[in-house]
């Protein structure tokens, strides 16, 4: 298996919807990431669409002032636009989407618009952030109605806890911080680098990009994580902080999407020791999807998101787990693990010049 193999990109046209202030807000954090390719639309009842990044297309609906976290509404100002959304959405083979469930506008129209995308016959997969348990009974209750909607109108729901972020500080985007807003920042950062592992596998060789979205067709339940970590073993310490620092318990996994990120210290050993991980926890006979990126102003740090796809389902009975070792078998055939990895580094930063003498 090559690990640095340049892939053929596939012919999938991804197209992503940021609902509510929380969906636009993670737009904006993707719009580094995600290829030029990808078309995004931000849609909000307040201000949050007035604000995209530059090539996000927004739709701001109502009169500007919110819904009230009002989800009924929400739907009823969305009405008039709808055909809006069908007009974006036309000819998308996978539609992601963004939201923040709890409030009105993310818990209203998520699961609307994923009934509609759906509909029009793309892969819905929604990527939602539920609410911290300080927020309160109301925001909860309404969050879990909104999810439940969800996981009847999309083909799978990637759910991620912001309690987990208080849990001990795993993060896709680097330490926590001391704040609320450091914990939302956070939140962003985690929904963003789970839709940016999907959107990488999705826009790999057209081999890959197919078993992707066969992994994630009816998935129902989805779960993400997200570690970091740094020095020797870094990709398997990673994981570890990954499945340590969640509230939730995952059994029968049938797929799973892992994204490695590094900086400078990023290599081959690296995510071959993040995927070890991933095996030891989730089983043998799991789908894994792994790519690789490396950003040069991430220095030695390491971090790793993982979607888990299909939890809840027979449990494998295989226990006897064998180490993966890249560059010693050949993988080429192999039904259980397909590996890309993004064909230039990015530098986020200039290089640091030294004093000399």
């Amino acid at each position: 298996m090559k690990l640095k193999e340049l892939p053929r990109a596939a012919d999938v046209k991804v197209k992503i919807i940021g609902i509510g202030g929380a969906g636009c807000s993670s737009l904006n954090r993707l719009t580094d990431t995600v290829s030029n390719n990808v078309r995004m639309l931000g849609i909000d009842t307040g201000s949050a669409a007035a604000h995209l990044n530059d090539g996000v297309e927004a739709l701001s609906i109502g009169n500007g002032f919110g819904s009230g976290g009002n989800p009924e509404t929400a739907v009823d100002l969305f009405s008039e636009y709808e055909s809006r959304v069908v007009d974006f959405i036309d000819g998308a083979d996978v539609v992601i989407l963004l939201a923040g469930l709890g409030r009105g506008t993310g818990s209203g129209l998520a699961p609307e618009i994923a009934r509609i995308t759906r509909k029009s016959g793309a892969l819905t997969i929604a990527a939602v952030n539920m609410p911290f348990e300080f927020e309160g009974r109301f925001r909860n209750q309404s969050a879990a109605r909104a999810h439940e909607l969800l996981e009847s109108s999309a083909d799978a729901v990637m759910t991620m806890y912001n309690d987990d972020l208080l849990a001990g500080g795993a993060m896709a985007g680097g330490a926590m911080g001391g704040s609320l807003n450091d914990a939302f920042v956070n939140a962003d950062m985690n929904i963003a680098a789970a839709v940016n592992a999907v959107t990488l596998a999705l826009e790999s060789s057209p081999e890959r990009a197919l078993s992707v979205q066969d992994s994630l067709t009816n998935a129902g339940e989805l779960a993400v994580i997200s570690g970091a970590s740094t020095g020797l073993h870094a990709g398997s310490k990673a994981v570890v902080e990954a499945f340590t620092y969640t509230s939730s318990e995952f059994v029968g996994v049938r797929s799973a999407v892992v994204h490695v990120l590094g900086g400078i210290g990023l290599s081959h050993g690296q995510v071959a020791d993040a995927v070890d991980k991933v095996r030891e926890e989730i089983g043998m006979s799991a789908i894994i999807h792994v790519s690789s990126e490396r950003l040069i102003g991430m220095g030695q740090e390491i971090n790793v998101t993982i979607v888990l796809a299909g939890i809840g389902g027979e449990p494998s009975s295989e226990k006897k787990f064998t180490p993966f070792i890249p560059m010693q078998r050949d993988m080429a055939n192999a039904q259980v693990m397909s590996v890309f990895d993004t064909p230039v580094p990015r530098r986020t930063r200039g290089p640091v010049l030294l004093p000399t003498g």
